[in-house]
Protein backbone atom coordinates (compact mmCIF):
# COMPACT_ATOMS: atom_id res chain seq x y z
CA UNK A 1 0.00 0.00 0.00
CA UNK A 2 0.91 3.15 -0.70
CA UNK A 3 0.35 6.55 0.70
CA UNK A 4 -1.87 8.78 -0.66
CA UNK A 5 -0.66 12.10 -0.40
CA UNK A 6 -4.41 13.99 -1.13
CA UNK A 7 -5.27 12.48 2.67
CA UNK A 8 -2.24 14.58 4.25
CA UNK A 9 -4.36 17.24 5.14
CA UNK A 10 -7.65 14.78 6.49
CA UNK A 11 -7.30 14.83 10.63
CA UNK A 12 -6.21 11.64 12.07
CA UNK A 13 -8.68 10.25 14.79
CA UNK A 14 -8.01 7.42 17.14
CA UNK A 15 -11.04 5.79 17.29
CA UNK A 16 -11.22 4.95 13.62
CA UNK A 17 -8.93 1.37 13.77
CA UNK A 18 -9.01 1.54 10.17
CA UNK A 19 -6.31 4.84 10.67
CA UNK A 20 -4.19 2.68 12.97
CA UNK A 21 -4.32 0.05 10.30
CA UNK A 22 -3.00 2.54 7.45
CA UNK A 23 -0.32 4.02 9.20
CA UNK A 24 0.68 0.63 10.04
CA UNK A 25 0.90 -1.12 6.78
CA UNK A 26 2.68 2.00 5.15
CA UNK A 27 5.41 1.35 7.91
CA UNK A 28 5.18 -2.40 6.79
CA UNK A 29 3.48 -3.37 9.88
CA UNK A 30 6.45 -2.08 11.57
CA UNK A 31 5.99 -3.07 15.77
CA UNK A 32 7.67 0.69 16.71
CA UNK A 33 5.42 2.49 14.63
CA UNK A 34 1.99 0.24 16.04
CA UNK A 35 3.39 1.21 19.57
CA UNK A 36 3.97 4.47 19.06
CA UNK A 37 0.52 4.94 17.75
CA UNK A 38 -1.38 3.46 20.18
CA UNK A 39 0.94 5.04 23.07
CA UNK A 40 0.25 8.33 21.34
CA UNK A 41 -3.55 8.01 21.15
CA UNK A 42 -3.74 6.53 24.87
CA UNK A 43 -2.19 9.83 25.81
CA UNK A 44 -4.07 12.09 22.84
CA UNK A 45 -0.90 13.02 21.39
CA UNK A 46 -2.15 12.42 17.84
CA UNK A 47 -5.87 12.59 18.07
CA UNK A 48 -7.35 15.33 16.11
CA UNK A 49 -3.68 16.05 14.01
CA UNK A 50 -3.56 16.00 10.44
CA UNK A 51 -1.71 12.80 8.86
CA UNK A 52 1.12 14.76 7.63
CA UNK A 53 1.71 15.76 11.15
CA UNK A 54 1.24 11.92 12.43
CA UNK A 55 4.06 11.44 10.00
CA UNK A 56 6.07 14.64 11.04
CA UNK A 57 6.31 13.00 14.33
CA UNK A 58 7.17 9.23 13.56
CA UNK A 59 10.02 10.36 11.27
CA UNK A 60 11.04 13.11 14.54
CA UNK A 61 10.19 10.19 17.19
CA UNK A 62 11.22 7.22 15.64
CA UNK A 63 13.46 8.28 12.82
CA UNK A 64 11.72 6.54 10.56
CA UNK A 65 11.37 8.43 6.88
CA UNK A 66 7.55 9.48 5.53
CA UNK A 67 6.80 6.90 3.26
Amino acid sequence: MARSKSNDKQVFTCEQTHQLNYFSHLYNKNEDVEKFLRRSCATGTIDKKTHIEVFKLIEEELGYPIP
